[in-house]
């Protein structure tokens, strides 16, 4: 089972703190796909609402990741929040 620290020994520059500060990322975590076991990046991360007026809301960000444990681009979707997360998980 891949883990959190299996994939920032694959990645360290993306977890870096400049990484994470301009990112906006608050947590990461590991979670397998139900069906295929597949590893996703799920990050907790604040994301605008709007870019000049708007307010900075918390929501989750899912990035698969390949064979070699690099992260690809992330799923499109609005994750409000972790149980929203698992309920796609568990399709995939």
């Amino acid at each position: 089972m891949v883990t959190l620290a299996d994939v920032k020994a694959a990645q360290p520059d993306w977890f870096s703190r400049a990484n994470k500060e301009f990112f906006g990322d608050i947590d990461y975590r590991i979670l397998h796909g139900k069906k295929s076991k597949n590893p996703f990046l799920v990050r907790a991360t604040y994301k605008w609402t709007n870019m000049f007026s708007g307010r900075k809301t918390k929501t989750y960000v899912i990035n698969p990741l390949n064979d070699s444990l690099k992260i690809k681009l992330m799923i499109v979707g609005k994750f409000s929040n972790l149980e929203s997360v698992k309920y796609w998980l568990k399709e995939k």
